[in-house]
């Protein structure tokens, strides 16, 4: 079964070599893929897996490659208007500075609401306590949040969009605000133990520097250095995931960054073991028409029930030695779910046309700040496959309502 699954995975990298070198949507969900594919596989001695789950996670990539090829050869926009766009530049450091400090406000005042003062930030043991009060609080389904930080927590998304977007117009002191824009997530992760927060900033700001890209016809070449700092960048960003998940445990020891590194695991590469049993298990049922998919909307129209964690089932995913839970199911779960198997390959298809279809009226200035919503939703929602649907959660929905007007407030399109 491993041959045949990277066969499949020389297939997705032959239909979507230049779409990764060009970081489009295709590009960047098959990259992506092709790493924790390649990565489970190499731990496959301490991973229980049945491999089916993992031979139709990658037909479905292919899938999706397939859809995107379609509407390349067939689908040819001509420029509605031959408009031009312009660029706010000197519009950028005030907005970054008020974005930033609303996204401040959710993670000082849920320490409040948990019952901790803001002097523990100065202590790391009283931030090792925090840590441990938090999570222990979150998972035991204690609520400790109110409509300010419910509204408020929309920032700690926009801002990191906002500062990506940015990046590639503004002086170097700009761009360092632009990156600073990423702290409210970090600053969640390591004091709250939220690590998906700090993973959807970094996920919100690539996806604004990259539509960023593509509406100015800024190059996007991948060089050396590049590679170089992506390193450097992922070791750091890893590191820090780390850490925040050290601090969650409430004390720094040998054991427990032993415990650390099995969980660590379990939380990059479960997903393949968690949905590889579901799938293989399951029985099929009527479908949701996308309720699972789109549960932030769903689960406040009463149709469906978000609990912690999206999905209660834990699976222990270690053998020989490693030991492991995790709860993480892919977005194919939900596709599944909504559509069924054979109507996921027809999702998958169809937003690999959509997807490219909203990428080249983007380039070419056709409705542009809609499509660059299309795009930024498509590009968010590939990227936080292999977790679960990104529209799961409202505040991630809200967001685009924020982000909308801000794109109009940034950009001027000029008629020719």
């Amino acid at each position: 079964m491993t041959f045949l699954i990277i066969a499949l995975l020389l297939v997705v990298l032959f239909l979507s070599w230049k779409y990764m070198l060009q970081l489009e949507p295709a590009g960047v969900f098959a990259a992506m893929w092709v790493v924790l594919i390649l990565s489970v596989l190499l731990m496959q001695y301490y991973i229980v897996l049945r491999f089916s789950g993992i031979v139709y996670i990658t037909i479905c990539v292919i899938i999706f490659l397939l859809g995107t090829i379609f509407c390349d050869f067939l689908y040819h926009p001509t420029s509605s208007s031959h408009s031009t766009l312009t660029f706010r530049k000197e519009r950028v450091l005030p907005l970054l500075l008020i974005l930033i400090a609303c996204a401040m406000v959710t993670p000082l005042y849920s320490i409040v609401l948990h019952g901790f003062s803001l002097r523990a930030l100065l202590d790391m043991r009283e931030v090792l306590e925090m840590n441990k009060g938090i999570s222990e609080d979150r998972y035991g389904g204690v609520e400790a949040r109110n409509i300010i930080t419910q509204i408020f927590l929309i920032f700690c998304y926009v801002a990191p969009f906002i500062g990506g977007f940015s990046f590639r117009w503004v002086s170097k002191f700009v761009k360092v605000i632009c990156i600073i824009t990423l702290i409210p997530g970090i600053f969640v992760a390591m004091t709250q133990s939220m690590k998906m927060g700090m993973i959807s900033g970094f996920i919100l700001w690539f996806t604004g520097f990259f539509v960023c890209s593509f509406s100015y016809h800024l190059p996007l070449r991948i060089k050396f250095r590049h590679v170089l700092f992506s390193i450097l960048g992922i070791t750091v960003f890893m590191g820090m995931l780390f850490f925040s998940m050290l601090l969650r445990t409430g004390e720094v020891s040998y054991g427990t960054i032993s415990i650390i590194q099995e969980k660590f695991v379990s939380y990059a590469l479960g997903q393949f073991h968690c949905f590889d049993m579901w799938y293989t298990t399951y029985e099929p049922s009527d479908f949701s028409w996308g309720t699972k998919t789109f549960m932030g909307i769903s689960n406040v129209l009463g149709l469906e029930e978000r609990s912690q964690g999206v999905y209660t089932e834990f699976y222990q995913i270690g053998k020989n030695g490693l030991y492991g839970l995790a709860n993480i199911f892919t977005i194919f779960r939900s596709l599944i779910e909504d559509f069924g198997e054979a109507g996921t390959f027809l999702i998958m298809f169809l937003m690999g046309v959509l997807s490219k279809m909203s990428l080249k009226n983007l380039i070419l200035i056709n409705n542009i700040f809609t499509h660059q919503i299309i795009t930024t939703a498509f590009y968010a929602y590939l990227l936080w496959s292999f977790a679960t649907s990104f529209f799961t959660y409202t505040s991630y929905i809200a967001m685009f309502f924020v982000i909308y007007p801000l794109l109009c407030y940034l950009q001027k399109v000029n008629a020719t």
